[in-house]
């Protein structure tokens, strides 16, 4: 019983140990992928925004909500890429305005769809033929760089940045580091520059965007953004007032719902992947250490039974110390007269 019991006990030290160094290469390595379940809602709030009322031929100021939604597309995604869905309603606040009514709503200025296929490494964008990228249904895009998240252990340097609704790719430039909700975040500074861009999908404009991300960097989620676009359109929007160009000039800032979301989405995430590379592995040895310990103690050799050390506890068999030698009897010799 304690020969098995010992090497029970080695047995579980070994798989200890090959678990420990397991825990730390091979199953984080694997599990720093994008996720295939993402299922994210954020909102953004523009105050003393600046739009264009056709109307009434001026400009306004309004506040604007822009609530983007990102799931997982998950029968187009797989092991090595994740496809995911985006829509984003921008609208203009007034009363009880739902993130996204439905056209003709005066209050809807624009929707926009983009389907999009990353790298679940990399996070950087793939062409799939199969999983059918697009933005607004247009089927000829091909998307290049990040999109709406970072990769996993996110470096200090300038990635592609993907604009859909310019339809191109812009440097996002490493600028520092900030503290955001409780966690170190790297910060992203992507700018257009002025762009070719059809103004309310009709007229002949420009678009200019400069958009921040800060990003925690262990797990790519962005938990902070801004973005300032101005839409400006070539020809005057009122005919009598030559100056009215400016269709729309708006800063869009993360509500706290969205930054409290992403911050607890990621510090779980943290936890979790500390776990695994660092308390997994050092409790996993305190396991090993103590079977071994035991195995030692159950399967050394023991002592033979008729050694010196095997008398019980009290015993003793030579003569008493404390008896009276002249009231002992003389032992019998062999060869003496009373033999």
């Amino acid at each position: 019983m304690r020969k098995t019991s010992g090497v029970v006990l080695v047995g579980v030290g070994v798989f200890a140990i090959v678990l420990a160094i397991l825990l730390p290469t091979i199953v984080v390595h694997k599990s720093k992928k994008t996720p295939l379940d993402l299922n994210i809602t954020q909102r953004a709030i523009a105050t003393n925004a600046k739009v264009f009322d056709a109307t009434s031929g001026t400009l306004k100021t309004v506040t604007l909500r822009a609530t983007r939604v990102v799931r997982t597309d998950s029968h187009d995604s797989d092991s090595k890429n994740t496809t995911v869905v985006e829509s984003l309603c921008v609208v203009i606040v007034n009363g009880n305005t739902p993130d996204c009514p439905r056209s003709p709503d005066p209050r809807l200025l624009s929707i926009t769809t983009d389907r999009v296929t990353a790298d679940r490494v990399s996070a950087e964008s793939v062409h799939v033929p199969k999983y059918r990228e697009y933005v607004n249904a247009d089927t000829s895009v091909r998307h290049k760089g990040v999109t709406y998240k970072w990769p996993i252990d996110t470096k200090k340097k300038t990635y592609q940045f993907y604009m859909p609704d310019l339809l191109k790719a812009f440097p996002a430039k490493y600028e520092g580091t900030d503290r955001i909700a409780g966690l170190t975040n790297y910060k992203f500074v992507a700018y257009s520059g002025v762009q070719p861009y059809k103004v309310l999908g009709l007229v002949d404009g420009t678009y200019e965007d400069t958009t921040i991300a800060w990003v925690e960097p262990k797990t790519g989620a962005v938990i902070y953004g801004e973005e300032h676009q101005i839409q400006r359109t070539n020809e005057p929007l009122n005919p009598t007032d030559p100056t009215s160009t400016l269709a729309l000039d708006a800063t869009f800032k993360f509500d706290k719902a969205s930054v409290d979301y992403q911050a607890n989405y990621s510090k779980d995430a943290i936890k979790k992947l500390d776990a695994a590379s660092t308390w997994g592995p050092i409790v996993l040895a305190v396991v090993a250490i103590g079977a071994f310990v035991g195995a030692f103690f159950l399967l050394r050799p023991r002592r033979s039974a008729g050694g010196p050390d095997s008398e019980e506890p009290g015993r003793h068999t030579g003569p008493n110390p404390d008896d009276d030698p002249a009231e002992a009897e003389p032992p019998v010799w062999a060869g003496s007269p009373g033999a």
